[in-house]
């Protein structure tokens, strides 16, 4: 059987991701549950939840950074292909590289500062202003996801390489 990772398909890529896919629908869920609670107590009753704002807050960062793991790990970024139909072979090789580096720049970029972040946070033991819950965990579990989205692009940019130019085919463009 083949081990390659090229050669998977559709229906195996979502397999593997499917318990991150899960995890995010349920921040999501918890996000929009919390939310709807809160403004029905609100505007029904006058009575809102004192932890909603900040509990909705948090998991918007949860969905966001376990979403970058997902989306990074399909390989699947938004792109916008504005040079696609001009660049082949070689010159597409080296988009995707630099693509990539610019990706991995950033994204540990995001999981140093929100490292630090934790840090300062650890130190200082610093509490959400809203509700007495530390902030230090949830800014380090931000940086965890970073990390890891950081690891696919890395993996995602080993597999570029090692595919000739002419191995790479260009996104297919709808014609408008």
């Amino acid at each position: 059987m083949d081990s390659d990772p090229e050669s998977e398909s559709a229906e195996t890529t979502d397999v593997k991701w499917r318990p991150m896919h899960l995890l995010v629908a349920t921040f999501i869920g918890v996000m929009l549950l919390v939310a709807s609670l809160d403004v029905t107590l609100r505007y029904a009753f006058d009575a809102p939840l004192d932890w909603g704002i900040p509990v909705v807050g948090l998991m918007l960062g949860l969905t966001i950074f376990s979403g970058m793991i997902v989306v990074t790990g399909e390989d699947e970024h938004i792109t916008v292909g504005l040079l696609d139909r001009w660049v082949i072979g070689r010159g597409r090789k080296i988009q995707i590289i630099a693509v990539h580096i610019v990706s991995l720049v950033s994204i540990l970029f995001i999981a140093w500062r929100m490292a630090t972040l934790s840090m300062h946070h650890f130190e200082n033991q610093n509490l959400h202003m809203m509700i007495d819950i530390l902030f230090w965990p949830f800014s380090l579990i931000f940086a965890f996801m970073a990390l890891c989205s950081a690891l696919l692009v890395v993996r995602n940019l080993f597999r570029v390489l090692r595919k000739r130019p002419e191995d790479i085919v260009a996104p297919e463009i709808p014609n408008v």
